[in-house]
C-alpha cells in the first residue's frame, strides 16, 4: 500500500500552518465576540414610554427581529452607550485583522496545502462563530482527514479524500434536537440548505450534504457490526471517550478554518471495523479500509499519541497492517505483541 503512505509537508508549508493557527486563534475570538454585538440598539416609544430595543437581521433568513431590553433609565442608557462603543471597537479590530487575511489566503493557495472544500470550511466557520464547534458538534467522517493532515504536518493520498459531504457528531440526544441548532448555522453558510425527509441529512442546491450523527446512533452502528467480538465492540465504544483533536488548517481556496474532530486513532479503528466486520465487501468497504490504513500509518509515523495497547490487541489484523515497511512502527507493534 505504498501509494497510501502519508508524506511529510515541507518547511514552507509547516511554517504557513503555524501562521494560520496564530491567525485563526485571534480571528475566531474576535468574530465570536462580534456575533454577540450584532445589530444595533435604539429607543422606541410605546404608549408614551421609551424602551431600549435591540434589533438585527437573521442572516439565514434575511428577516429582521428585535427584543426589548427595558424602559429608558440610567441603567439602560449606560447599556446602550456600552453596546455602541464596544461594537464600534470590535468592528474596527475585525476589519483590521481581515486585512491580514488576503496575503494569508494568497500564500495558502501558492503552497497547495488546502484540499478541504470551501463549503465545508464555511459551515465549520459558522459553527465556530456561534460557539457550537467541539462541545456541540465535531467532525466525524472523512472530512476529518484534512484535520489529521494539518495536525500531523503530513499529506494523505488524494485518492482517499472523499468530497461532497460533511459528517458531524452531535452531543444532542436526537437528530431533530441537534438540527434545531445546526440548521441555522448551515443556512448562514449557504441559504439553500434544506433537510431531507429520508434521514438526518441536510443538502444544499449544489448537492453538498451534511450528515448528522449522535453518540447514540454511533453506538447502535457499532452494535450492528455483524462479525465484531465483544472485546472489539467494547473498544469501539471506548473510542468516543478519546479527547477530540483540534487545529487550524487551510481550505482549497486558501482560507483559514478551525477544525475539531474525532481522534485519528478512533477514526482509523472505526473505519477498519466498518471495512472488515460489517459483512460487506463493496466499494464503500474498500474505501473505508484504505482510509483506516492511511490514517493508521499517519498516527504511527507522525502522530502525537500512539495507539493504546488494548486497541491493537482487539484488532491484531489492523496492527499488523499498519506495521508494513516502517522500523519505528515495527518496534511499536512488537512492544505489544512480542517478536
Amino acid at each position: 500500500m505504498a501509494s497510501l503512505e502519508p508524506t511529510p509537508m515541507n518547511h514552507a508549508q509547516l511554517r504557513h500552518l503555524e501562521d494560520v493557527r496564530e491567525f485563526w486563534e485571534r480571528y475566531e475570538f474576535l468574530t465570536t465576540l462580534q456575533e454577540k454585538f450584532r445589530g444595533a440598539m435604539g429607543w422606541k416609544t410605546v404608549r408614551g414610554a421609551e424602551y431600549l430595543i435591540q434589533y438585527w437581521t437573521l442572516p439565514e433568513t434575511g428577516k429582521k427581529t428585535m427584543r426589548s431590553l427595558g424602559r429608558r433609565s440610567p441603567e439602560t442608557e449606560k447599556q446602550k452607550d456600552s453596546f455602541d462603543r464596544t461594537r464600534v471597537e470590535i468592528d474596527k479590530v475585525v476589519a483590521e485583522i481581515k486585512d491580514d487575511l488576503e496575503p494569508l489566503v494568497r500564500v495558502g493557495k501558492a503552497l497547495k496545502i488546502g484540499r478541504l472544500e470551501p463549503i465545508a470550511a464555511d459551515v465549520l466557520r459558522e459553527l465556530a462563530r456561534h460557539e457550537l464547534s467541539g462541545p456541540r458538534f465535531m467532525i466525524f467522517g472523512s472530512v476529518a482527514m484534512h484535520l489529521y493532515e494539518a495536525s500531523a504536518g503530513a499529506f494523505l493520498s488524494r485518492s482517499i479524500l472523499i468530497e461532497g459531504d460533511l459528517d458531524l457528531l452531535s452531543t444532542a440526544k436526537t437528530p431533530s434536537e441537534a438540527f434545531k441548532e445546526l440548521l441555522p448555522a448551515l443556512r448562514r453558510a449557504d441559504k439553500s440548505f434544506e433537510l431531507l425527509d429520508d434521514g438526518p441529512v441536510a443538502i444544499n442546491k449544489r448537492g453538498y450534504r451534511v450528515h448528522l450523527h449522535t453518540r447514540r446512533s454511533f453506538r447502535e452502528a457499532i452494535e450492528d457490526l455483524a462479525e465484531a467480538s465483544e472485546e472489539q465492540i467494547s473498544v469501539l465504544h471506548s473510542l468516543l471517550d478519546l479527547e477530540p483533536v483540534s487545529t487550524a488548517t487551510v481550505a482549497r481556496d486558501g482560507s483559514p478554518v478551525g477544525m475539531i474532530g474525532m481522534d485519528p486513532r478512533a477514526f482509523a479503528l472505526t473505519k477498519h471495523a466498518v471495512a472488515t466486520l460489517d459483512g460487506e465487501d463493496g466499494a464503500a468497504a474498500r474505501i473505508a479500509a484504505d482510509q483506516a490504513y492511511a490514517v493508521g500509518r499517519l498516527v504511527m509515523k507522525f502522530g502525537a499519541k500512539p495507539f493504546e495497547a488494548e486497541h491493537l490487541e482487539a484488532f491484531p489484523g489492523f496492527a499488523e497492517q499498519i506495521d508494513v515497511g516502517d522500523p519505528e512502527a515495527t518496534t511499536m507493534v512488537r512492544k505489544f505483541f512480542g517478536p
